[in-house]
């Protein structure tokens, strides 16, 4: 039995503190019977283990008591420093061998897959379970030894500028993060996006806002493109509201791996990302995922050669939360 990882199905919405809470969501869907990608989860006290191990404990804190938050190069530097000692570090043995044979397991016994290497993270004694967007994603991840780095490296994204300066202003100690990495099988989607099952703006819990655009979801959550926009009436299943954007770019594959920008087809800038039947599938999978946990959701969700797959579930902040 595995000490430091745990599969999805292993895992569920209550184990926050010990996966972080991405992997925690991602365990709980996947006890759904929704169609998540399969995948496994790093254990919080892999990187505990990590640090111990190096001897970086005491590193990493005579690091960060220098830091000057106030100074953005200060800050910048000094994190840099932190995620170098972490990354550079070599792997504990049993951690390295565990997460290369799940990363195996995932094959099938086939050719090495493509994965997605996300970070999932909460506060230690805190309902806080997530700082999104101030840690590292990987795309397109393939080969065990390139896992096993990349795992390294969302480690040590805990110490971002970001989000060492998001610890610092809400005046929680950086002992109290915990990271503990998914490794997940790669949607090389079509079409991706993130719903609300509230919406965002006006507060309504009657809407479902959904935005979309051609490849990967990054190009919709990192803020930086313009996305198709729907509202749907959450009793009917219909769309409401349907604004189709001028879809200039996106975030997908490149070659041999990784992901990079591109240009959209010609053909696609106009063209609605999704159709009504999408739309209304959504719309099912919010009400459902809603339902079950009793309070709005925040999904991320692509569609792949037209089947739809769930790859995030947390709590939607709704107005000033």
């Amino acid at each position: 039995m595995a000490f430091f990882v745990k599969r999805f199905e292993e895992i569920n919405k209550d184990m926050v503190q010990e996966c972080g809470g991405k992997a925690s969501h991602l365990g709980e869907l996947t006890h759904l019977g929704l169609n998540v990608p399969r995948g496994f989860c790093v254990l919080a006290k892999a990187f505990s283990s990590h640090l111990k191990g190096n001897q970086l404990e005491e590193q990493i804190g005579n690091i960060a008591l220098t830091i000057d938050y106030e100074i953005f190069e200060d800050l910048e530097e000094k994190t840099g420093q932190i995620r170098k000692l972490i990354a550079d570090a070599p792997m504990p043995q049993e951690i390295e061998q565990e997460i290369v044979e799940s990363y195996g397991s995932l094959s099938g016994g086939g050719q090495d897959p493509f994965v997605a290497v996300r970070s999932s993270v909460a506060v230690k004694d805190s309902p806080i379970s997530s700082f999104p967007g101030m840690m590292d994603t990987f795309h397109y991840i393939q080969g065990a030894k390139n896992v096993v780095d990349k795992v390294k490296e969302c480690w040590g994204s805990v110490w971002s500028g970001r989000a060492a300066f998001a610890r610092h202003s809400k005046e929680i100690e950086h002992a109290k993060a915990i990271i503990a990495p998914t490794v997940q099988l790669m949607v090389n989607s079509d079409v991706a996006g993130v719903l609300f099952t509230v919406n965002p703006v006006s507060g309504s819990k009657d809407d479902i806002v959904i935005e979309a655009n051609w490849g990967l979801g990054e190009s919709v959550v990192c803020g930086k493109c313009i996305c198709d926009f729907y509202t749907a009436d959450k009793n009917l299943l219909c769309i409401k509201v349907k604004k189709i954007a001028k879809k200039r770019q996106t975030f997908m594959q490149a070659k041999g791996g990784g992901t990079e920008w591109v240009e959209v087809e010609p053909e696609k800038v106009d063209k609605a990302t999704l159709t009504e039947t999408q739309v209304e599938e959504l719309c099912r999978l919010a009400c459902l995922i809603e339902g079950h946990y009793s309070y709005p959701q925040d999904i991320e969700w692509a569609y792949e050669k037209g089947v739809l797959y769930v790859l995030q579930a947390r709590r939607a902040k709704i107005g000033g939360e």
